[in-house]
């Protein structure tokens, strides 16, 4: 029991308890789907039980992660206008206080968003020994002297990791990017041939799981306040998928879609049945 870190998402924990120590989790989806959004709700739980968190962000500067940070913190505010910096309905004092709140709440939190190489990383989990590695995501590392093919980098980004985890007693929970194939298929919802190279990370990976966000797929077929996120791989627990709710203004999932639905301001349109 001690070497299990819980997500703190039930949906999350329900195959194996949550993530394990010496020992990977791979989250894929496709552009748009919530990888990201749905990493800093755990990240956020993670905080919160008092583990020692190192966050790489790849893709995303850590300024826009901060902006989802305090979002997700403060029921009030919407991604959409503090990415633009939209403070024109007074929420500029709401901002403020979360800023605040977030220096102090995540305290446990080291966060890097310019770390290039895989032996750069390596070097600063050693340094500091978190207790969860989040890498956001490991496509956009760069493999050092792996010249053999991207399959290969992978292969050694994986590894590595795997090493890294066991030597710090540490566990990962790495975002990945799907290949387009799931685009292309009558049944758009991601498998494990979706991963790119997913031989390597079918392997190495503990668990290995999807985010799928219908509606950024096809808005008329799928709801907009519903996900669902795919258990396609557990070692040492059970596999399945789960509906969820997904709120991506509050950069937020949710254990039913009528809690999403109804941490918004606009009510006009979905509160139906799915459009």
């Amino acid at each position: 029991g001690g070497n299990i870190i819980p997500f703190g998402m039930e949906v999350l924990d329900y195959p194996a308890g949550g993530m394990t120590r010496k020992e990977i989790t791979v989250l894929g989806g496709r552009p748009g789907h919530g990888k990201t959004t749905l990493m800093i709700n755990v990240l956020k739980s993670l905080i919160e039980q008092g583990l020692k968190v190192m966050l790489f962000n790849r893709e995303m500067s850590n300024t826009e992660m901060i902006k989802k940070m305090c979002v997700l913190e403060d029921s009030h505010l919407l991604y959409a206008n503090v990415r633009r910096n939209d403070f024109s309905d007074g929420s500029d004092v709401l901002m403020e206080m979360q800023l605040k709140n977030i220096k102090k709440k995540y305290a446990n939190l080291i966060m890097y968003d310019h770390i290039r190489c895989l032996s750069d990383t390596m070097s600063e989990i050693a340094k500091h020994k978190p207790d969860v590695i989040i890498d956001d995501y490991i496509q956009l590392i760069q493999a050092d002297g792996a010249n053999e093919g991207r399959r290969f980098e992978i292969e050694k980004i994986m590894q590595e990791y795997k090493w890294i985890c066991k030597s710090e007693n540490a566990s990962a929970f790495l975002l990945s990017q799907l290949n387009r194939e799931m685009d292309r298929r009558i049944n758009p919802e991601p498998r494990m041939s979706d991963y790119s190279e997913s031989g390597v990370i079918e392997q190495t990976a503990e668990t290995a799981m999807f985010v799928f966000y219908g509606y950024n797929f096809d808005s008329a077929s799928y709801d907009r306040y519903e996900s669902k996120i795919i258990s396609a791989k557990a070692r040492y627990g059970n596999v399945g998928s789960y509906m969820v709710g997904f709120n991506g203004n509050k950069c937020k999932f949710y254990s039913n879609r009528e809690l999403a639905f109804n941490d918004t301001k606009d009510k006009k349109d979905t509160k139906g049945s799915k459009k």
